[in-house]
């Protein structure tokens, strides 16, 4: 996922840490991320994911173009395109005569309690035949394998993806993916949407957790 949440301070992207540690927040409010290069470099290969899952083309149509990302510009260079072929590739597969939604602000303020709160999920797959809603994220980073097993970060976005669009089909499974191409690494979790809920429980739990720190600490 390219974290696109909307004002979100109880992130997709962070609920490790909060659902972990309620009063990260309010250490983190002191010391707002300001980015990195790591981080650009990882939205330029998103953005360029998109155009091929949205356009029907491939990366390497995009050979040395650039992707501004804020102040930052990424050329389009050919590790960038195989690394982005193969996840292109993946998503491709997976999405088979399903329904592919592309880079998709889902809600999660039902989760958090912040109004408007949404994340942004690289790929959601809708199966109607099967009642399967899936989610996969990329991860163009190349540190520590990220697994999707038990991950909140992917079962967050599922959950909005499921507020999102429950009404397209009768889902009862959910999938979800994580694909670091750059590691060669894929990871898969699949659970019922009856799994899913428990952890929408335990996300609201620790939501509620995390409002009274912040206001343990006014």
């Amino acid at each position: 996922m390219s974290d696109g949440e909307y004002h979100a301070k109880l992130s997709p992207s962070g609920a490790h840490r909060w659902m972990a540690c309620p009063g990260s927040v309010v250490l983190e409010a002191a010391f707002p991320d300001k980015g990195s290069v790591y981080a650009d470099e990882g939205t330029a290969a998103h953005t360029l994911a998109a155009y091929c899952l949205q356009d029907g083309t491939e990366a390497k149509d995009y050979l040395g173009e650039m992707i501004h990302v804020g102040e930052r510009m990424f050329v389009v260079d050919p590790e960038m395109v195989r690394h982005v072929s193969d996840y292109v590739k993946f998503v491709r597969d997976l999405a088979k005569g399903k329904q592919l939604l592309v880079e998709r602000k889902v809600p999660i303020g039902h989760l958090t309690g912040e109004t408007g709160a949404t994340g942004t999920s690289d790929a959601v797959i809708i199966d109607a035949t099967l009642s399967n809603l899936t989610v996969a994220d990329l991860k163009y980073g190349m540190g520590v394998k990220v697994d999707a097993i038990g991950n909140h970060q992917l079962q967050m976005y599922a959950l909005g993806a499921y507020e999102a669009y429950s009404l397209l089909a009768d889902f009862q499974t959910v999938s979800m993916y994580i694909h670091m191409p750059r590691l060669n690494h894929v990871s898969e979790y699949h659970i019922t949407v009856s799994e899913l809920q428990e952890f929408a429980e335990r996300v609201r739990e620790a939501a509620a957790n995390v409002e009274r720190a912040v206001n343990d600490a006014v």
